[in-house]
């Protein structure tokens, strides 16, 4: 094996990626979207299989939008609000009872660390729920407060991705350079954040159980659509890429 390039940035997504959290929070958000569906008509239906596929990595407000697609006659901003904030109190309750981290990635964060990477957590999600996550997950030694930025409230207004805003956030915080960079996305929607900021290498993850063995290379294929330059479906396969990939 070469020898590890420590100028690499390695900049993690969270959700299905670090933690495997996506289908926990997904079921809930389900539910409470049929509960939507009877007090708010004109709801396009899901069975839970579609939802998960159809909006793993989105934020529940989008997920709402899309589900009606005539929102604004049908939801006004009072009632999204209300129901968003639902949600997220309705997933911290199941993730900080289920939330695991995905298969090797303790032992990646363990070597990464002891071979003196750099590196950082860059999600959507508020940091009350990746704390909660975290927790849950026991990785939260691998992730000090300073290395944890969140698109909910890390920023002066939330600028969730596909938006490259926490992207940018994160770099400038960590003073490093864009294209030293390494993203590790399991969505579109995240790798389309990571090459709108201009990170130098975007990885695709396939490995979370959100996504099921005969959707992976389909979701593979995806996510290089959407511009990752490669894709692993185990996180240990990380440490290879990295140590194989020129600065």
């Amino acid at each position: 094996m070469k020898a590890l390039q420590h100028d690499w940035v390695v900049l993690f997504d969270h959700d299905g990626t670090v933690v495997d959290s996506e289908t926990i929070a997904l079921k809930s958000a389900w539910r409470l979207t049929n509960e939507v569906a009877r007090e708010f008509p004109g709801a396009q239906h899901y069975e839970l299989e579609d939802f998960v596929k159809s909006f793993a990595g989105k934020p529940y407000r989008e997920i709402l939008k899309k589900i009606y697609p005539d929102s604004l006659t049908s939801l006004n901003e009072r009632d999204i609000d209300r129901l968003v904030a639902e949600e997220e109190k309705r997933a911290i309750e199941r993730l900080t009872v289920e939330a695991k981290a995905t298969v090797g990635t303790p032992q990646v964060l363990s070597s990464l660390r002891d071979d003196g990477f750099e590196y950082a957590l860059v999600s959507n999600s508020s940091l009350q729920r990746l704390s909660a996550c975290l927790t849950a997950a026991a990785l939260t030694d691998f992730f000090p407060s300073e290395q944890v930025f969140s698109a909910h409230d890390s920023l002066p207004v939330p600028r969730p991705k596909p938006l490259p805003d926490i992207y940018l956030h994160a770099v400038k915080c960590l003073d490093a350079e864009v294209s030293g960079c390494v993203a590790i996305e399991d969505s579109v929607s995240g790798v389309r954040a990571a090459v709108a900021a201009g990170i130098g290498q975007i990885i695709g993850y396939v490995g979370g159980t959100h996504i099921s063995e005969d959707e992976r290379s389909s979701r593979a294929d995806g996510l290089v659509s959407a511009g990752a330059h490669q894709v692993i479906e185990r996180m240990d396969d990380l440490i290879g890429l990295l140590s194989a990939t020129p600065v």
